[in-house]
């Protein structure tokens, strides 16, 4: 009876160990597969992640090119701008410095010349020009002119001067501003070819 019992122990603790082990395997079985599974996924994420960081790269890059080539494009441009309005600046000055008293008067009296003594002109000058061109038309020139014309003041004129009709309201301008703009119209297309080129 004893003898008995301790092969029933025996054959307990037997099957009570395999069933232990297959329930450990089961269970270390399970968690290596559910282990596979999450590095798996990890891995899968981590290279969904690597992908988009990537394409996120890319997409910066390329958004980080075309800025560079817009502000590249809008430097062009602006130095160019610059360099016609500098050009502008620069001809309209030594434009201003031929358009003196002394030419101004030399051209009013061809023009009274050539439009007739019995005309009455008037015509308009810079505040800085007033006095010299008054004292120029009226002194150095023909006897006569102070009867026929008349020289006023303009605000709106730097240099040179606007010559018309008296009391009409058409004049023909001979300021620094008119006749670079006339002439600019000529030459910045040039200009503007040149740059292009460069």
């Amino acid at each position: 009876m004893e003898s008995k019992l301790e092969h029933l122990i025996e054959k307990i603790k037997s099957d009570g160990i395999e069933e232990a082990r297959k329930s450990a395997a089961g269970i270390t079985a399970t968690a290596k597969k559910e282990a596979d599974g999450i590095i798996k996924k990890a891995k899968t994420d981590g290279e969904q992640i690597i992908a988009d960081a990537g394409k996120e790269a890319d997409k910066l890059k390329a958004n980080a090119e075309s800025a560079l080539k817009q502000a590249s494009r809008d430097t062009v441009l602006v130095t160019k701008e610059k360099l016609l309005k500098l050009f502008d600046a620069a001809f309209k000055k030594e434009l201003g410095s031929m358009l003196s008293p002394e030419f101004a008067k030399e051209l009013i009296v061809k023009i009274v010349d050539s439009w007739g003594k019995d005309k009455n002109l008037e015509v308009l000058v810079s505040d800085k020009d007033l006095k010299q061109l008054q004292d120029l038309v009226f002194a150095q020139g023909r006897a006569g002119l102070k009867d026929t014309v008349t020289i006023k003041v303009d605000k709106g004129i730097s240099k040179g001067f606007r010559v018309g009709l008296k009391d009409n309201d058409v004049y023909y301008d001979f300021t620094d501003e008119s006749i670079a703009e006339f002439l600019g119209e000529f030459l910045n297309p040039g200009i503007r070819a040149i740059l292009d080129k460069a």
